[in-house]
């Protein structure tokens, strides 16, 4: 990864591996010339007129020293680099992966890794389509991009939580392409996120009139992309850029025309919901709010003080290395991994060899802190764009008509039908409680009742059962060293619980249910639990041998359904038993004693939860959606 030590995390990094035959080796760097011109053209005509929130897709050649360079432990074969950071607009990361996906079809020599800051995201989205064995650390550094398909690379003879070679990968892929492709459900997965690119950009821009200084109305004229940074300049602003915008140098309000501008909705969002009011002084006078015109001059005001922020900051690009803390670190860096190849200080080849980390450091270091490099682009447009007022005024009689914001405002029920549809989890509740309760709490109890190893449980969504499956992974067994020997443990869990329940194992005593009032049973509480524990230790012993647990199981589960009865009688006539729903009156010699309903008090209480819960997440919700995960498959299939 490219400097680690001042990046960001919203990021996405790609490598693009083509192959470079035995033949080519003398002439790789032309290969690798050729190859980047070939996908630059395809991008260009993919990209189209996309509006980047913070870094373009770009590569750059690296060739095998170039991974010392990047603080990469593992040495690289050569291939194209990028880097783009995406900032608040997540979309900018699915559309280059989509670029990529073009990319690997038109160029099917290229093999493709993508990461991002949490590593292989791609997985993350697909994680519940994924085998068993996948998990972060075995799947690390193994997911490629081929020929338009997805890649997870798994072989049995490598071990689980070994980082693979990125050479023994391509050489893999190369050998055996499709062995590699990840299943249907996983692969389309990707897809809902990036087949609707490039179509779909046109849908996520939102064009609107403004009121703008003359000299942003030029700029955004001749390079739209500009609104971007603006709008994130003036979105982060801080108090030393807020003395720039009282000052206006660059672009005071004096000639203002109305222009259209194209914004995503990301930055037309930001950029709205950004509360400013202008310092009169400076020369803005907005219309009052009732004005058909107050949204052009209030955006109007907001962008040229985005462009004022950013021309002020155009002088910090010309800092001195020698100054930079973040160099100095790099240059330990580089110097700890022998990147200057033991080549004395001060001479040619040293030289040479710093250079090249200077150029590269800048490059890098400018597309993360980009505002200075733009202020210093903007200077440079300044001076050379024809600014003709007359020109503007004219194109102010034939602007298109403002988009809409509407989609700005999304009731209950839009994010409602936004969230089924991403994740149908409203969808899944409602189609299985629609089945009946007695599915809801047959799946409950079924649920409860497994098993599961440390990883936790695995909802298996076979179509062809309807429970729930314990998770096995390569990991999942738990050894003891014994001897210089392993040996796994056996635990025994019904020999566990039947020991336990031996050790609780009580006897109901008879009781007198002919109470005088509602809390007399509880008068002689002492006596009571004095003669239970008399009984109890009459009927305590350990039962050695499973035969005769198992004679004795249908003993103790109907002595516990007595001590359940006992407790429902007990709660019954209490306050406490009134909340609770009740079964048919089994009981004659109790009078208005019903028993209670279990499985009618599950639904009823988990009801009242996931209605405490609202539209948030929660326990409720986590625990219907994975014991009704099943469900859902049998019913979509």
């Amino acid at each position: 990864m490219a400097l680690e030590n001042v990046r960001v995390e919203d990021f996405i990094e790609y490598f693009l591996f083509p192959e470079i035959n035995a033949s080519a080796q003398d002439n790789e760097a032309e290969v690798l010339n050729d190859i980047q011109q070939r996908i630059d053209e395809i991008s260009k005509s993919f990209i189209k007129n996309y509006i980047w929130h913070k870094d373009p897709f770009n590569l750059k050649i690296r060739n095998q020293n170039s991974s010392l360079l990047n603080n990469n432990n593992e040495q690289l074969p050569s291939h194209l680099y990028g880097i783009s950071h995406f900032g608040d607009n997540i979309q900018d990361e699915w559309f280059i992966m989509s670029l990529l996906f073009h990319i690997s079809k038109e160029v099917p020599s290229v093999i493709i890794r993508v990461c991002d800051a949490d590593g292989e995201f791609m997985l993350i989205e697909a994680a519940d389509y994924l085998p068993n064995w996948a998990n972060p650390e075995s799947c690390e550094q193994r997911v490629f991009i081929h020929n338009g398909h997805l890649l997870l690379i798994h072989d049995t003879s490598d071990k689980a939580t070994d980082i693979l070679p990125i050479y023994d990968s391509l050489r893999k892929i190369r050998e055996n392409p499709t062995k590699y492709v990840v299943s249907k459900d996983v692969e389309n997965c990707i897809m809902k996120r990036i087949e609707d690119f490039p179509q779909a950009i046109d849908d996520n821009l939102h064009r609107q009139t403004v009121f703008v200084p003359l000299a942003v109305a030029a700029l955004l004229q001749h390079n739209p992309q500009l609104i971007a940074p603006a709008v994130q300049a003036f979105c982060n602003r801080d108090p030393i850029d807020m003395k720039a915008c009282r000052a206006m140098r660059y672009f005071p309000p004096e000639n203002r025309v109305y222009t259209s501008v194209l914004f995503t909705k990301c930055l037309y969002a930001m950029i709205m919901h950004t509360n400013y009011l202008p310092d009169r002084r400076t020369g803005w006078n907005i219309p009052l709010m009732t004005s058909p015109h107050y949204k052009a001059h209030l955006l109007g005001v907001k962008i040229a003080c985005g462009f004022e922020i950013l021309t002020s900051q155009a002088k910090s690009s010309k800092s001195d290395l020698e100054t930079d803390r973040e160099w100095q670190k790099y240059l330990d860096s580089l110097k700890n991994k022998n990147y200057f190849q033991n080549e004395i200080e001060g001479s040619k080849k040293y030289q040479e060899l710093l250079e090249q980390a200077k150029d590269y450091y800048k490059e890098n270091r400018d597309s993360m802190k980009s505002t200075y490099q733009i202020g210093d682009d903007i200077l440079r447009d300044m001076k050379h764009i024809d600014m003709n007022l007359d020109q503007f005024k004219d194109l102010e009689k034939s602007l298109p008509h403002s988009d809409s914001d509407s989609w700005l405002n999304i009731s209950p029920e839009d994010l409602d039908e936004m969230l089924t549809k991403r994740y149908g989890i409203r969808n899944l509740l409602d189609k299985n409680l629609n089945e009946g309760d007695g599915q809801l709490t047959d799946m409950l109890d079924n649920f409860l009742g497994q098993k599961s190893d440390y990883d936790g449980i695995d909802i298996s969504f076979s179509s062809s059962s309807n429970h729930v499956e314990t998770k096995t992974s390569d990991m999942a067994a738990v050894n003891v060293a014994s001897n210089s020997k392993s040996k796994k443990i056996d635990f025994d869990a019904d020999a566990f619980c039947s020991t336990v329940q031996n050790l609780l194992d009580l006897v109901i005593p008879e009781d007198n249910w002919d109470s005088q009032s509602d809390m007399s049973d509880y008068e002689n509480d002492d006596d009571l639990l004095a003669k239970n524990i008399d009984e109890i230790s009459k009927n305590r012993h350990v039962k050695g041998r499973k035969k005769k647990q198992q004679q004795q199981s249908d003993e103790k589960k109907s002595t516990m359904d007595d001590y359940m009865k006992q407790m429902d009688r007990e709660l019954a006539q209490t306050t406490i038993g009134k909340s609770f729903e009740k079964k048919t009156n089994e009981f004659d010699d109790i009078e208005d004693f019903q028993p209670v309903d279990v499985d009618m008090n599950a639904v009823k209480n988990m009801m009242e939860s996931y209605k405490l819960q609202g539209a948030s997440a929660g326990p409720t919700t986590n625990l219907l959606t994975s014991i009704m995960g099943s469900s859902k498959k049998q019913t979509d299939v």
